[in-house]
């Protein structure tokens, strides 16, 4: 009776186990897929600057640009871009899309915290050192092409 009580102790324990595991997995993923709670996706702002440094990495690339304002104050925005690398890359987008010095214009999602951060989508258009990267802009934020 000892031996059974032992083993239904162990199999509970190990089932508890394994369930604390997935639930911690799940974290970093329902953390990740925050978009609308970090950042206003109903004011979209347009930013011109130049890259300071542009990250080809997953989850998400993600792009440092210099933005001067009109009183010659210069902020440095980080951008994370989506969709996730593969999904830019069906658009023609690699590593060396973007290279320190280039002028870029790109309209964001800035965050909800004032901080000088966005998420940035090809759906609207990215120009590139004056042109318009091939595969942005094609549609508006409803999914309507434009």
């Amino acid at each position: 009776l000892i031996e059974g009580v032992a083993k239904m102790k162990c199999k509970s324990l190990a089932l508890v186990a394994v369930v604390a595991g997935f639930l911690g997995m799940s974290q970093p993923a329902i953390a990740h897929h925050g978009t609308s709670a970090s950042y206003d996706l109903n004011k979209p702002v347009e930013l011109t600057g130049v890259v300071k440094e542009f990250v080809w990495a997953n989850p998400h690339a993600r792009m440092f640009i210099n933005v001067t304002d009109k009183d010659g104050k210069v902020t440095e925005w980080g951008i994370e871009m989506r969709p996730a690398p593969n999904g830019l890359s069906r658009i023609g987008w690699t590593r060396h899309t973007f290279a320190a010095g280039d002028k870029i214009t790109i309209t964001v999602f800035p965050s909800r915290f004032g901080t000088p951060t966005g998420v940035g989508e090809p759906n609207f258009p990215i120009l590139k050192n004056g042109e318009k990267l091939p595969g942005t802009g094609t549609t508006n934020r409803s999914g309507v092409a434009g």
